[in-house]
């Protein structure tokens, strides 16, 4: 049954063709085009009261933002390569911008408060608060692109308020918004125990742009498109083609794929996945175009290569 008193999300059914597999899902994209949200944009910064009532134990999805989700009621998981969170109501997630797993946990219906920010508006609030960036040494989130953040009773207030602004029937004067969400991140940033995520956020004021290889580090495993990452990036395509020549000396087409290759040949070798989840889980979305490309490396199909006897 839905949420009381509003509507509930069902997953896309996106239509695969055969030997495809299904495009993932963008979810500011989606939020923004779909009826089912109520939210607010102002400028760079995208509010949504979000309910949830899913089918799948686990669906993959991006988004081209950093975003915070208040968890007001159920319990998600959210995965990376390389951490997993799990929250529940009252908690409050950082993602940072890129292609995560989501698991369904099917007790209650999930309910929840995202907040999708540009690095833009984070720069805007470190320069206007420049006793922010003080301390000489950076804390770094490493590889890490989840992170639960401390809260206190001030802080889940913001977001209480934040529902209202999403409920209510007068419409709301957008410098209302931004001075709410600024107040929120100032506080978010001195509140202790949330060094890690500060100095995530001063290290990218600093560098001035997103980085392109922390982006495609973190992503070449999911089957995102180049004007996905691109997007991700904060470029257009041509100054993406442009900078990631500049990073890797080689086009991003043909880095992803012998990234892609690399990390299926890794798995083929280390686990007794089938072929099927394999070349989704390194980057592809086609099994002949995996097969061909994977032989014309290789010397052979997949298949074939995962029936040669071990080598002592």
């Amino acid at each position: 049954m839905p949420w009381p008193g509003g509507e509930y999300f069902l997953p896309l059914g996106f239509e695969a063709q055969p030997g495809h597999i299904s495009k993932m899902i963008n979810l500011q994209d989606y939020i923004v085009k779909s009826t089912l949200f109520r939210t607010i944009e102002v400028d760079d910064l995208l509010l949504v009261e979000y309910k949830c009532l899913v089918e799948d134990h686990e669906s993959d999805i991006w988004a081209h933002q950093d975003y915070f989700a208040y968890v007001l009621g159920g319990e998600k998981k959210w995965s990376t390569p390389t951490n997993s969170v799990r929250v529940g109501s009252g908690d409050l997630l950082y993602v940072r911008k890129g292609a995560t797993t989501v698991y369904q946990y099917f007790d209650q219906p999930f309910f929840v408060i995202f907040l999708f920010i540009s690095e833009e508006f984070i720069g805007h609030i470190l320069r206007k608060y420049p006793h922010l960036v003080t301390s000489k040494r950076h804390l770094h989130l490493d590889n890490n692109h989840l992170l639960k953040v401390e809260l206190n009773s001030v802080l889940k207030s913001y977001f209480e308020t934040m529902k209202t602004f999403l409920t209510q029937s007068v419409p709301l004067r957008k410098e209302v918004l931004k001075l709410q969400i600024e107040a929120l991140l100032l506080d978010i940033l001195t509140q202790p125990g949330n060094e890690f995520l500060k100095s995530h956020f001063i290290r990218h004021l600093e560098a001035g742009k997103v980085v392109v290889g922390e982006i495609m580090q973190a992503n070449y495993m999911k089957p995102l498109a180049i004007k996905d990452y691109a997007r991700m990036c904060g470029r257009s395509l041509s100054s993406f083609r442009r900078d990631f020549v500049k990073t890797y000396h080689t086009p991003p087409g043909k880095w992803l794929l012998k990234k892609r290759l690399e990390h299926s040949r890794f798995l083929l070798d280390t686990t007794t996945d089938r072929i099927s989840e394999i070349l989704y889980s390194a980057g592809f979305n086609n099994r002949a175009h995996f097969n061909k490309a994977f032989k014309n490396a290789y010397g052979m199909a997949p298949n074939n290569y995962r029936q040669q006897p071990v080598m002592p």
